[in-house]
């Protein structure tokens, strides 16, 4: 039995699950590196056909980034990633920089940032069918859900 087999799905589905699925890996075994003060060791890669891809993500020096939160792929293939522009755990602001950003999955390009002034803590992030972007907030005990484009379509809970 494979995590990836799904028997409702045809195999132009799978293929394309198959492809996000190693998109993700790669992006996150990436910002695991680009986010630490070491370079990967090769135990730090998941067992399977995945490598490190030197250079990827590409991050404008400007730019504090990190620590990496979550990472989700979208429909398009892109990838986004949450995280905390140099905050800790515990943060009690929102934090000014953008908290989401989207890479190309190839060339590891940076695309967009967005989400400044609305996060304290961006944890978890989720793309959904219909391509809105899902960010749980742990400072704030909220859920966001955005557009692919970073606007606020609904928050549910309320900060603390």
């Amino acid at each position: 039995m494979s995590l990836l087999r799904d028997d409702s799905m045809g195999p132009a589905a799978h293929r394309a699950g198959s492809r996000r699925l190693v998109c993700l890996a790669l992006a996150a075994v990436a910002l695991a590196g680009a986010c630490t003060s070491r370079r990967p060791a090769a135990d730090d890669a998941p067992v399977g056909p995945y490598e490190v891809v030197d250079g990827w993500p590409r991050v404008p020096e400007s730019m504090v980034f990190g620590p990496t939160l979550d990472v989700a792929v979208d429909a398009r293939g892109r990838v986004l990633v949450s995280h905390a522009a140099g905050r800790a755990s515990g943060n009690d602001a929102l934090i000014p920089e953008p908290t989401i950003v989207v890479f190309d999955p190839e060339s590891g390009e940076l695309l967009d940032a967005w989400g400044e002034g609305l996060f304290m803590y961006p944890h978890g992030i989720e793309v959904d069918r219909n391509d809105f972007v899902w960010v749980t907030d742990s400072e704030q005990n909220r859920v966001f859900k955005l557009t692919a484009q970073g606007e606020l379509v609904m928050s549910l809970g309320e900060a603390p």
